[in-house]
């Protein structure tokens, strides 16, 4: 009678042990079960997060030399996250004016005035930003050279012109803030003068046939709270150019302007230098006009500019190769003064044009007024 109570218990062990074995198999596969979509087809897999290098076109050439005080690289949002600052860096090191210099709506977004040459390579050379969702229309040509157009999630278009570089590509979806590209002066509009944005804001499909119909300095206004600098334009009575630009002995044209496409110059201009030993020292360069500055700074075709405006005769006078200037934008002068100076040093030829209502002249008839 002792061997089948022996079988017996064995038996019930066993089957205990076989119904713990089954209840795991079954709260295992209810586990992995809800760790899927539902349906059983796909398991989800918990890993640490990693963290992805942040890449960078091929195009974007070497960064200028880092300045630590410059907040370049942030972004800018209004309050609600929605729309952000077109440029990514501290809008305080930028500059625009209510009006473009056309008169229209657009805003030129320029390196504010008192930056070192580090500074302002590093400032005109800051990625541009989304201003708020929306597709990216690459939107280049002559005149703005590189672009986007941003067609707005909000149903207003963005125009972005004069890049340097474009780094997203057309028909690309992004979000406020994500990087477009980098400043430049790009484009035929812009290939001579400082590297800037030219931004426009408007109903879609209206800017690229017709002026933007949003004013872009108020509408960074109302959304970051940011001012536009009033720059309010002078009048100056009707003059013509006349003088030369620099007066020290032994200066003369070195090209003239019949030659200067000869001499491979960009624009045709006359050259002004010495033949021999020039001076050793610095040379004062005069206002050859009556009217109102507007200097460009540090420009890769003619270092220095400053250009005279006088309005009310359609002319202007383009110096170009200063080292340093004594005027800024706005100012009034008059003709002889003293507005930069040019160092032979580094740049043994000054470059002057003259505009008559737009079109470019020999100046050589001006110079014995």
């Amino acid at each position: 009678m002792a061997a089948p109570l022996l079988s017996f218990r064995t038996a019930l062990i066993l089957c205990l042990l076989a119904g713990v074995l089954l209840l795991s198999t079954a709260g295992l596969f209810l586990i992995v079960y809800l760790r899927s979509d539902g349906s059983g087809s796909r398991v989800e897999v918990i890993a640490p997060p990693v963290t992805q290098p942040v890449s960078t076109p091929d195009t974007i050439p070497p960064a200028p030399p880092p300045v630590d005080d410059l907040a370049i690289g942030m972004v800018t949002t209004d309050p609600s996250g929605r729309y952000a600052f077109p440029i990514a860096a501290d809008p305080a090191l930028y500059t625009w004016t209510h009006f473009h210099w056309n008169g229209t709506h657009s805003v030129d977004i320029e390196a504010r005035f008192g930056l070192s040459y580090a500074e302002f390579m590093q400032v005109t050379s800051a990625p541009v930003v989304a201003f708020t969702s929306g597709t990216a229309r690459i939107y280049s040509g002559s005149i703005g050279g590189q672009g986007y157009m941003l067609q707005g999630d909000d149903g207003f278009d963005y125009y972005y012109a004069h890049l340097s570089d474009l780094w997203v590509a057309d028909g690309t979806h992004v979000t406020a803030g994500q990087t477009l590209g980098r400043m430049g002066n790009t484009g035929s509009a812009a290939q001579f003068i400082e590297p800037h944005l030219h931004f426009a804001i408007g109903p879609r499909d209206t800017i690229w046939d017709a002026p933007p119909s949003i004013n872009g300095a108020e509408h960074l206004h109302a959304l970051f709270g940011l001012d536009w600098v009033e720059r309010p334009i002078p009048y100056v009575a009707a003059d013509t150019p006349g003088g030369w630009p620099a007066y020290v002995p032994g200066l003369t044209i070195l090209t003239a302007f019949a030659n200067a496409e000869a001499h491979g110059l960009a624009q045709p201009a006359v050259e002004f230098g010495f033949p021999g030993d020039p001076p050793d020292s610095s040379i004062n360069v005069h206002a050859t006009l009556d009217g109102v500055v507007n200097v460009i700074r540090w420009t890769g075709h003619y270092g220095t500019r400053i250009q005279i405006n006088n309005d009310a005769a359609r002319f202007a006078v383009v110096i170009s190769g200063l080292d340093a200037w004594l005027v800024q934008d706005g100012d009034v002068v008059s003709q002889g003064d003293i507005i930069g100076r040019w160092n032979l040093a580094s740049r043994p030829r000054l470059n002057y044009m003259i505009f008559d209502n737009g079109v470019i002249i020999d100046p050589a008839y001006t110079l014995d007024r």
